[in-house]
């Protein structure tokens, strides 16, 4: 298991497709569960594992980008991270290799320079790796900081409703302002960009 907190998969350089799927990990792919710290607690949520070997099957690039503060506020080590990364890719029954990358972002929030979302670094960096642009591109997640990511980069922003609670009680409140589409779950918005 490669243990790179960032990392372009050199099969997919300047493919220049004409789309890719950046998504968060918890509360998008996997049930949410705080500062998750044993690959034990990942459960996928319903749907994913088809989706994303959908998006395998149709050569879209698919990442996966998530903040981990839990290394940060010293919870635990990166390792840990990396052991549940590759519980993920269990799950999913996929090989590292299948997916365009991933983003592991420990840092604190409010962390200078690094990859935290909302930081579009990462959306930026994959897409010229890709040979495209994030106004192509498409972030799915449970949590503002998720959309801010998509809107910082220029990416189209989705929105989960089955993660954190928040979001999509803000967003049906009128509170939220920015461009994006609320969906049930990451099948949902999935078939929806496959089918736009």
């Amino acid at each position: 298991m490669m243990t790179e907190n960032v990392w372009h998969n050199p099969a997919f350089a300047n493919l220049s497709p004409k789309t890719a799927v950046f998504a968060d990990r918890d509360g998008t792919l996997i049930e949410h569960v705080d500062y998750i710290d044993h690959p034990d607690k990942l459960k996928l949520l319903p749907g994913v594992k088809a989706r994303v070997h959908q998006l395998i099957d149709k050569k879209i690039p698919f990442f996966i980008l998530t903040n981990q503060s839990g290394v940060g506020r010293g919870y635990f080590p990166i390792e840990t991270v990396h052991a549940c990364q590759k519980k993920l890719f269990e799950l999913l029954e996929i090989a590292p290799g299948q997916i365009a990358g991933w983003c592991i972002a420990p840092e604190l929030p409010d962390t200078e320079g690094g990859y935290r979302k909302p930081s579009p670094r990462f959306i930026e960096e994959a897409c010229q790796h890709l040979g495209t642009t994030p106004k192509q591109c498409h972030m799915i997640g449970d949590t503002l900081v998720d959309l801010e990511t998509a809107w910082n980069s220029g990416a189209q922003a989705w929105a989960v409703s089955n993660g954190k609670p928040e979001l999509p009680k803000r967003a049906n409140a009128g509170e939220i302002t920015g461009d994006f589409t609320l969906c049930e779950n990451f099948p949902t918005c999935v078939d929806r960009i496959l089918t736009a």
